[in-house]
């Protein structure tokens, strides 16, 4: 799991806190935008943000939608709970949260001037916010009400997912209109008790049972450590964003994404080669065509070139002793020798091909025919007739000695 980071805004200043994969505390504080980066570098986070958003801002509510599909859902829900609404339904934006166990569903509602701001705040800050959530969702405990208190202010958070924050002086009234509570939950910061005890002292007259807990941790703490990540995310519809992904994930996207590229190399070097050699045969075979009419220009029309040289070079079988396999395995080292070859004698009855090459010196010939011969070719020199700009020689090869 990912780190995750929680700030909302009090007043002029950021209050954060961020939390590794393992629900441990990294890092937390409240200062300036620059103080949070400063805190974010020197805390090394890598993963998502969450804007926690003014639960009086958000009323969190329910709706009974019996359709299943989720577009007639969303046209349903602003008239669902267009009565429990101050404001008219145009002015709202409104998010869905996942069907609870009633079958009811989850719905925030927000002005719709608010969230533009809150979207416009996220895409100014250089985090990976993946979440706007309500300070009053993240109260909920196992508890029939949890009641979390935040300096002068209670979020109260019945179990069915609902949520409202108020004024601690409001508190009684909030409890009252929730109807039968079994048990009551009420966090509050070490030193801060005196600040409820009269709301708490008229809870305990009633029939609920309530439960004081003092902690250490801050009130914004306290409220993030209850994220379940079921909380209704307020960035739908027209202010989704993607979504994050895990590091694990993204190594692997990354992972994926070169063995894609490395395909798609692969596959062009091939399709270049074999561009390359289709344009290298078409080459070759125009050179072929060019030079076998000049040799026979009373050939006409021929289709294969190939036994067109053959007859005309006497070949008649296929065996390893025939001209071609003889040039073949002499041609090919005298450029290397320094030699140019001037004429080709081949008698196929004796099984003997002629060279007459020419070079620079008679040296050149020698080791010509020496390094044939080291290959398993039996190749004679013939002649040797020293010229004005070099030598001219005739170099025997008998298809006997080639392997």
């Amino acid at each position: 799991m990912t780190d995750t980071l929680f700030f909302r805004l009090r007043g002029e200043l950021i209050e954060w806190i961020c939390f590794n994969g393992q629900g441990q505390s990294m890092f937390l504080g409240q200062g300036s935008e620059q103080d949070l980066y400063q805190a974010i570098e020197g805390g090394h986070f890598s993963g998502q943000a969450i804007h926690v958003v003014p639960g009086e801002d958000v009323l969190l509510t329910s709706a009974n939608i019996p359709s299943k599909q989720y577009r007639q859902v969303v046209q349903a829900a602003p008239f669902a709970v267009e009565e429990n609404l101050a404001m008219d339904v145009e002015d709202c934006f409104f998010a869905l949260g996942e069907r609870n166990a009633t079958g009811e569903i989850p719905v925030a509602v927000v002005s719709t001037d608010l969230m533009e701001s809150w979207f416009e705040r996220i895409a100014n800050f250089n985090l990976d916010v993946q979440s706007i959530i309500s300070e009053s969702s993240l109260a909920r405990t196992d508890a029939s009400v949890t009641v979390v208190v935040d300096d002068g202010r209670v979020h109260v958070a019945p179990i069915d997912g609902s949520g409202v924050t108020l004024l601690c002086s409001q508190l009684p009234v909030a409890i009252a209109a929730i109807g039968d509570v079994e048990k009551i939950d009420v966090w509050v910061a070490e030193g801060a008790e005196d600040s409820i005890d009269i709301q708490i002292k008229e809870l305990e007259t009633g029939d609920a049972e309530v439960g004081v807990i003092s902690s250490d941790e801050t009130p914004f703490e306290r409220l993030c450590r209850g994220y379940k990540a079921s909380e209704i995310n307020l960035l739908q519809g027209a202010y989704r964003v993607d979504e994050s992904r895990s590091a694990g994930s993204s190594v692997w996207r990354s992972v994926a994404l070169l063995a894609v590229c490395a395909v798609l190399l692969h596959v062009t070097i091939k399709l270049g080669q074999g561009w390359y050699l289709a344009i290298k045969a078409e080459q070759f075979e125009a050179e072929t065509t060019t030079l076998y009419k000049e040799v026979f220009p009373q050939d006409k029309n021929v289709r294969d070139f190939r036994r067109r040289w053959n007859a005309h070079l006497g070949r008649k079988g296929s065996s390893e002793t025939t001209f071609i396999k003889l040039f073949s395995q002499s041609a090919g080292g005298l450029t290397k020798a320094g030699l140019v070859l001037s004429n080709i004698n081949f008698n196929e009855n004796r099984g003997d091909l002629i060279l007459q090459v020419m070079g620079k010196r008679s040296e050149e010939l020698v080791q010509y025919a020496q390094r044939l011969s080291a290959n398993g070719i039996e190749a004679e020199i013939g002649t040797i007739t020293q010229e004005e700009d070099g030598v001219r020689g005739s170099i025997k090869i008998r298809s006997g000695g080639a392997s």
